[in-house]
């Protein structure tokens, strides 16, 4: 799996605002996936992978968002992403 693979498949999983959940398109939230892979480093914590996740998100929908808010997902790409190249 790519890096945008993975990440695509925790914020689909995440599912911001429950938009899949409610029949939007399966690629909804695509671009900000990649966005998230294109900004993301191979040194990249956690806690780095949730605030662009919150900042992408925060553009994306016109709300300040906590990257807490992200961090469980964030430990999820985080741990995927460090078996494989970023």
């Amino acid at each position: 799996m790519n890096t945008f693979e993975v990440i695509k498949k925790y914020i689909d999983e995440y599912d911001y605002y429950d938009l899949l959940a409610c029949h939007a398109p399966n690629d909804e939230f695509d671009s900000y996936s990649r966005k998230i892979a294109e900004s993301i480093t191979e040194n990249a914590t956690v806690e780095d992978i949730a605030m662009l996740i919150a900042e992408t998100m925060d553009k994306a929908f016109g709300e300040e968002i906590e990257p807490e808010k992200f961090l469980e997902t964030a430990h999820k790409i985080r741990k995927v992403l460090s078996g494989a190249n970023v």
